[in-house]
This record gives C-alpha cells, sequence and structure tokens, in this order.
C-alpha cells in the first residue's frame, strides 16, 4: 500500500493553531471591555475521490488527514480492514483512493460532510448503514473505574479544545483502560473516523475496545462504532432515540452523561462488571 505523503504528526496539532485574531471580551462581572488576540482553529476543507469518482467533501481540522480518510472509509462501511485499500494520495487539499474493489457510488454530487449532524448532502449511499452486529462481543467485561478514568484520560488530552474551545474529541481504550488512538476535530463525527484509522493502522482488534467521545450519541455516531465491531461506546453526552435504538438492535453498549464519577448505561448492560456486590 502506498499512502503517499499525507500523515500529519503529532507533534505538530500546536502548530496548527497559529491563526489569530483581535477578539472584544465583554466581561460583565468585572465590567471590563478589552481587545485580546486569542487563538482560531484553522477549518480545513479536503475532498475524496475514490476509485477516480468525486465521493465526498470533509470539513475538518488539518490534522490525522490519513487517518480520518481510513477510518471514514472503514466506518461507513466501504471497506472492511487496510488491506482493502492499494493507495492513498494527495494533491493540496484532494485526495484520490484507489480499492481494491470496485463501489458503486453513484452520487448527483459529493456528500458534504460537516460538523453537525444534519449536514450531509446528496443520497444516502445504500451500502452506508450498520454492516454488522457486535452481539458475539460479549467477552469483553469493563470496570466501571475504567470508563471514568478514560473520561478523565480523554479530557486531559484535549489540547486544541482547552487552548480554543472549537472541537470535540474522541479516544480508543482497550478493556484495561490503556489508551490505543485520540484525536481532535472540528466534528464530532471525524474524531471518530481518526481514531479508527489510526487504530486499524496499528492492527487493533476493535472487539476488544471501548469508544470514548465528547459528541452526542446519534445514529450515525452509533453506527460508526457498531461497523467496525466496537462493543461499548462512551459520551459525556446525551444520546438520542434514534441512538439508543440502533444500539440496541447492534447488540452495542450505549453511556452517555460520563461526567464525574458517574454515567447512564442505555444498552446492554452486561458488559459492565458490577463491583459493588
Amino acid at each position: 500500500m502506498d499512502y503517499g505523503d499525507l500523515e500529519v504528526e503529532e507533534s505538530k496539532v500546536e502548530d496548527i493553531l497559529t491563526l489569530g485574531h483581535d477578539v472584544l471580551k465583554v466581561d460583565l462581572r468585572r465590567n471590563s471591555m478589552k481587545y485580546v488576540r486569542d487563538k482560531i482553529v484553522p477549518e480545513r476543507q479536503i475532498e475524496l475521490y475514490v476509485n477516480g469518482k468525486t465521493y465526498a467533501v470533509f470539513l475538518c481540522l488539518g490534522s490525522k488527514i490519513k487517518e480520518l480518510i481510513v477510518g471514514h472509509l472503514l466506518t461507513e462501511g466501504l471497506i472492511d480492514g487496510i488491506h482493502e485499500i492499494e493507495s492513498v494520495n494527495v494533491a493540496e487539499n484532494k485526495i484520490y483512493v484507489h480499492l481494491a474493489k470496485e463501489l458503486n457510488l453513484s452520487l448527483e454530487k459529493p456528500r458534504i460532510i460537516l460538523t453537525m449532524c444534519s449536514g450531509r448532502t446528496g443520497k444516502v449511499l445504500p451500502h452506508v448503514w450498520m454492516k454488522r452486529s457486535v452481539k458475539e462481543s460479549h467477552s469483553i467485561k469493563v470496570d466501571p473505574r475504567v470508563i471514568i478514568e478514560a473520561i478523565k484520560k480523554l479530557n486531559s488530552k484535549a489540547y486544541v479544545f482547552k487552548e480554543t474551545g472549537a472541537t470535540h474529541s474522541s479516544a480508543l481504550f482497550n478493556e484495561r483502560g490503556e489508551l490505543l488512538a485520540f484525536s481532535e476535530d472540528i466534528g464530532r463525527h471525524n474524531t471518530i473516523d481518526k481514531v479508527v484509522g489510526e487504530a486499524a493502522f496499528k492492527g487493533v482488534n476493535f472487539k476488544k475496545t471501548l469508544l470514548v467521545s465528547t459528541g452526542r450519541l446519534t445514529s450515525e455516531m452509533v453506527v460508526k462504532a457498531a461497523n467496525v465491531g466496537i462493543p461499548i461506546i462512551v459520551s459525556i453526552s446525551a444520546p438520542t432515540d434514534r441512538g439508543i435504538k440502533i444500539a440496541e438492535l447492534a447488540g452495542l453498549t450505549l453511556i452517555g452523561f460520563a461526567r464525574g464519577k458517574r454515567f447512564n448505561v442505555y444498552t446492554h448492560p452486561e458488559r459492565i462488571l458490577n463491583v459493588f456486590t
């Protein structure tokens, strides 16, 4: 496989925050108004072509682009593994992916992957849906304390958010709470794609992992986890009704409002160890 010159090293994340803007800060508590130079997250547009055909346009943070693209192909069910990718090449803000198999990508116009759940345009691809069930992944059992510590690690690594307040973050952990992959982005869907892509390159067995995120647990977020076989998804935010229904159908453990020392388990609680008996 040839991935080209696409990877952005983790050490360069801070360099992304080079844009500044003069902001008038109004503080009624201190009865003050003053101009300060504030750090701003730059938004990057990436066009994705698959097997020579226009597939999607991403609006994203300009880090871990390789992981974003590969993870997206996996979580959308376009590929079953990175072995199906023959090459990834970049020309400025255009990325060309060649797969070993042909896909039905008959779109009237590119899908636009925005920073909110209602942002997709164009036809919904017939194969972009839940490909598998994770009901067979009952073997993973997680201590509640592992989940609490995972949330703490997620928040502690969110450097761009601390500097700007403009990003979401996601991370992948094993059942012992060891960090396997982490990412920040302006889009919550993008953060999942990035950690899945990073973990795929590392050869991680997704059936033995839990995904932790800051984003709302909508149906699309749940489908992404299910499509790669992740059995547990956790968020500091709330789930939607469709997110809960799909998680139940898929056999996925859905956890929301993971804050402080508490969380709510909405589906398949059998994967959470009872440490109080």
